[in-house]
């Protein structure tokens, strides 16, 4: 009882945030069966919403644009912030290849809470860094839908990317 009650309360102050975002783009929360896995969904769907409503009002087509060229340019893009842990690690790892890539330090970028916001559309996850190779978003450090760049590392496929990219 506790554990619904405590999940309810989450939802409902998720979703004090999510109002701002168009109907179009919210994200939505479906049930599960494994109470952790709803806990963590509703906690994103209220992380990607606090993102929102903290970058305020924007131009989102304008945006998206500016991310879509980015990641069309940068055969490795790195979207990051200055004092960052991960982002720091990701940018060792590349570093130590000698990959070139483009860094976004979105905490210096005037855009960069829109852009944050808007990744948080585009990928539902706003979390850095947020790394593409050849225009395909592996995910951040250690994580993400090819396992960032020490999960590529490990399995030995990231030298092969960063070269097909052109990056090395």
């Amino acid at each position: 009882v506790f554990s619904a009650i405590f999940l309810i309360s989450l939802a409902t102050l998720s979703r004090a945030f999510v109002p701002l975002v168009p109907q179009t783009l919210r994200p939505t929360v479906a049930l599960s069966a494994n109470p952790i896995d709803t806990l963590f969904a509703v906690l994103k769907e209220g992380k990607v919403g606090l993102v929102k409503s903290l970058a305020g009002e924007y131009d989102a087509p304008a945006i998206r644009t500016k991310i879509d060229n980015l990641v069309e340019e940068s055969p490795v893009l790195l979207m990051s912030f200055t004092t960052c842990p991960f982002c720091i690690e990701a940018k060792g790892v590349l570093d130590s290849k000698g990959a070139k890539y483009t860094v976004v330090e979105l905490d210096e970028e005037e855009d960069g809470k829109a852009i944050r916001a808007e990744m948080g559309g585009m990928l539902g996850r706003t979390s850095v860094p947020a790394i593409w190779i050849d225009g395909t978003f592996i995910g951040g450090c250690n994580d993400g839908p090819l396992g960032g760049v020490n999960g590529l590392q490990k399995e030995g496929r990231l030298d092969g990317m960063l070269k097909a990219a052109g990056a090395m």
